[in-house]
């Protein structure tokens, strides 16, 4: 089996527009939280979010919903990172496994009523090619000219990480020499969160992961990409390696639809099988990145599931909840989470958890709280939870 690397890096986030201006504000604890701002064509909304700012959308995709314009520049960006032109390579080994959790929420916002007014084929196809969440994939294929394998894999706030899992396996099974892999969202809409209000999971104030007073979430958007290449390919062309997968596991829960149970145990056979695989002990894993979500349950599931998988090393591994700096990114999140392992192990520092103040006494791991500290980082684990019982993890080293 091909063993894997990451050999470019790429993203928009609320904290920065690109890997850069990412890594700064990750380690100086930047949380980029701000009151909801709209543009004229789009509705308003009360409230906070995690918002883009600043953006200068590719001159190609103008017309493109956000969640489609996110994925394509930090697609470029990621590709530059890693020193490939796709020009110069065989484009039927270059697989593409890039989805959202969502799709073109904000399209189909935007253009929703317009269209129940004049059913017209050319605005219900415009709203088709930025819509469905499979799509961007197919941008990229088209700006690129890629022809080889497609995967886009949809697992609600996994779904960043599951696509980058996807892309690892298309490797692993040499159906692929390199590969495309993320996600992005942008479905900061009025319905939206109105679902998220409504399943009570959004915060009254602040995002608090593991603090007594926490409330749930804020939306996030932005996208995340990072490039996938085979271990003797990367050293052929003396590329620039991020990291190296040493493990990667999905996992399920059936309890609940939005919701993970206290008596489940569906992340902790997800991290003993990153273990086992790995050959590794807890006490290895030199930095933790959370789902963390600040939801009453869900920084209680995730903190009972560790604790059971790792035993007393867990309360010795350094951690964080990084959504308490960029907000929920949903589909974005998992593959921003590990583009942030990549960051830790690179600069030495573990990225804090923002807003936490006043600990849970049954969130009682080290989570970092509000500042960044300087530690070697040579191994990585990252954890994503996801609305349909979805859970995975990825352990990547230098």
């Amino acid at each position: 089996m091909n063993q894997v690397v990451i050999t470019g890096i790429g993203c928009v986030t609320p904290i920065g527009n690109n890997a850069r201006e990412f890594s700064a504000s990750l380690k100086k604890g930047i949380v980029g939280v701000s009151k909801i701002s709209r543009s004229q064509q789009e509705p308003p909304i009360e409230g906070k979010a995690f918002q883009i700012h600043n953006f200068s959308a590719p001159k190609y995709a103008m017309i493109l919903d956000p969640f489609i314009q996110y994925i394509l520049a930090a697609t470029e960006e990621a590709l530059e990172d890693s020193g490939l032109n796709p020009s110069a390579m065989d484009l039927t080994r270059l697989g593409i496994a890039v989805s959202s959790s969502k799709g073109g929420m904000r399209t189909f916002e935007r253009f929703y009523g317009r269209f129940q007014k004049n059913k017209s084929a050319i605005l219900g196809a415009r709203v088709y090619a930025n819509f469905i969440p499979n799509i961007a994939a197919q941008w990229i294929a088209r700006h690129w000219k890629v022809t080889g394998p497609a995967k886009p894999a949809v697992a609600a706030c996994a779904t960043g990480l599951y696509a980058v899992m996807e892309g690892i396996r298309m490797i692993e099974q040499d159906e692929t020499d390199y590969c495309i892999a993320g996600a992005g969202d942008a479905s900061l809409t009025q319905l939206m969160l109105a679902g998220y209000r409504n399943m009570r999971a959004l915060a009254k104030d602040e995002m608090r992961p593991y603090d007594l007073n926490r409330s749930g979430f804020l939306v996030g958007e932005g996208a995340g990409i990072v490039i996938l290449e085979k271990l003797e390919s990367a050293k052929a062309r003396d590329a620039k390696i991020y990291g190296m997968v040493s493990a990667h596991a999905y996992g399920f829960e059936v309890s609940h639809p939005i919701s993970f149970s206290l008596d489940g145990d569906g992340l902790e056979r997800c991290l003993k099988k990153l273990l086992q695989q790995a050959k590794i002990t807890p006490s290895e894993i030199d930095y933790l990145s959370l789902h963390g979500t600040a939801t009453k349950q869900g920084d209680l599931y995730e903190t009972k599931q560790i604790k059971s998988a790792f035993g007393k090393e867990a309360y010795k591994i350094p951690m964080s909840a990084t959504k308490s700096l960029v907000g929920h990114m949903l589909g974005a999140s998992g593959v921003v989470e590990i583009i942030t392992c990549l960051i830790a192990m690179r600069d030495g520092f573990i990225p804090p958890t923002a807003n936490l103040k006043t600990p849970d006494p049954e969130c009682d791991l080290d989570y970092t709280p509000g500042v960044s500290k300087i530690k070697k980082v040579n191994l990585t684990c990252s954890i994503s939870m996801g609305f349909g019982g979805h859970l995975g993890g990825i352990l990547i080293s230098k």
